[in-house]
């Protein structure tokens, strides 16, 4: 995919429309800064992925993100496919990496 990154104030002003219900407090700038951050690849440019760390998903969370139920998180965490992130007996996370390679087609 390719981005246009030469965007007129009024498409800009429209899209930013179009997102705030579901980006509270949202600018036009906020979105152009954002915009201009991906790379050809649709992927967020090396320096705003690596600023900071995802927080890990939990089990439901990641769930939801790959449109699969609970139980299919647990046996993708058997199999290797996703990486557990164990806080205590009880508390389990998953790393945001592999959810997200996950998504992409890969394996973690």
């Amino acid at each position: 995919m390719t981005i246009n990154k030469n965007l007129s104030t009024e498409t800009l002003n429209a899209a930013t429309a179009v997102l705030s219900p579901y980006v509270l407090g949202l600018s036009a700038a906020e979105l152009l800064k954002a915009i201009e951050s991906y790379n050809e690849d649709g992927e967020a440019s090396a320096s705003k992925q690596n600023s900071r760390p995802q927080k890990p998903y939990t089990r439901k969370e990641a769930a939801e993100m790959l449109s699969v139920s609970v139980p299919t998180i647990d046996r993708y965490m058997a199999d290797g496919r996703l990486t557990r992130v164990r806080y205590s007996a009880r508390a389990i996370r998953i790393s945001a990496e592999s959810v997200h390679k996950l998504m992409k087609g890969g394996v973690a």
